[in-house]
Order: structure tokens, then sequence, then C-alpha cells
């Protein structure tokens, strides 16, 4: 369950990527670049988008859903039945809710990755994050980072296309190998979100 909760938290870390830069990854091209995705993502304040999930370890089965975001420290990941998932940020404690189960898991948000990304000022200047690739590929900026001395957790993958600057696209590889990719879609930046969306209830 705590590993299950740990994923969840690196994928929506998307902010973490530049903590940390190794000597070979340190050049003006690759910082231009991390201050571009820096400078993206340190715009959105709120954020709700639907999303498509697709795991190694699924098959063909592509799971779907509601993502909302509000800084500071709020944001709920709903899946799309039958995957009977939520993730929930509610200002204090970041919730994983599996309904199948009637199973709840708690973490101190401070305790979790996702806190750089829901935190009110966004920044790459994080040293929990030791980013470990750098690319672009095609249209879009690929930056790959783990979480500083524990690689083991995974690595993450925060995707933003080159032209408009979007966030759109992460992607984590587990301890175990799973790929799991998540892309967003139908996105609405900076607007109202319901701030009851945050509240914790059972269905």
């Amino acid at each position: 369950m705590k590993k299950t909760l740990w994923v969840l938290c690196l994928l929506l870390a998307a902010s973490m990527a530049d903590a940390t830069v190794p000597p070979d990854l340190d050049t003006p091209e690759n910082r231009e670049i991390l201050k571009k995705v820096e400078s993206t993502l340190g715009k959105i304040k709120t954020m709700k988008s639907r999303f498509s999930e697709f795991s190694s370890k699924d098959g063909d089965f592509m799971k779907h859903g509601d993502f909302y975001m509000s800084r500071p420290n709020k944001m709920r990941l709903i899946y799309d039945a039958p995957t009977p998932l939520e993730f929930i940020a509610d200002g204090q404690n970041f919730i994983y809710y599996d309904k199948s189960f009637d199973q709840v898991s708690l973490l101190d948000i401070n305790q979790t990755p996702a806190a750089i990304l829901l935190k009110p000022d966004f920044t790459f200047d994080d040293a929990a994050f030791e980013v470990v690739d750098i690319r672009q590929e095609l249209d879009e900026y690929h930056i790959s980072a783990i979480k500083t001395g524990q690689a083991e957790l995974g690595t993450l993958t925060v995707i933003v296309t080159q032209d408009p600057l979007e966030f759109n696209q992460w992607e984590l590889v587990d301890m175990k190998g799973v790929k799991s990719t998540v892309g967003l879609y139908e996105t609405e930046l900076n607007g109202p979100v319901d701030d009851a969306l945050f509240v914790f209830t059972k269905d």
C-alpha cells in the first residue's frame, strides 16, 4: 500500500526535475531546458484535466480519470470505473483510498515528493531530487529524476511540449521495472476549482 502511495507521489512530482544536476548533464543547453520547464510548471496555480494511464503490467487495458490540483497542498485523482482508486491531498494529508477493500492510507504531505508540486511557490531548487536525464525527443522535452538517495523508489520522466510549452504527460518506471505512462488532455489551467473536491469522504 505505501509503495503504491509513493509511486503516485512520484507521478505528481512533475515539478522536481532539476533539484541536483550531475556534471555530465549540467550544460548551458540543459539549463535552458530546465528553465523553460520550471517556468511552464510554475505558472500553474490550479489545474483540471482528464487523464489516460497505460501500464506495462496491464496489457492493453487503459485507465482513465479526472485530475484536479489547487496550490497550495491540494490535489485529487479520481479513476473512472472499474478502477476503484482515489488519491487526495487535502491540505495536510496525502490520502490513498482503495474502494475495493475500503482501505485508506495517509501520509503527511511534507513527507511526500508531491509537496514540491503542491507548495505555493514552485521551484526546481530542491535538493531532495536528482536529475538523471535531460533530452529532447521530437517536439518534447523529457526530464527524468529520482529521489535523492532513494533511487529504488523509481524514475519519473516529466514531458513538456516545446511549442507551445505545455505539461501534458509523465512516465514512471517503478522498482520492478513496470512503466506507467500518463497523458493529460482537456486541460484547464488557473480557473476555479471547487474546494470540496479536496475533502476526503468515502462513497
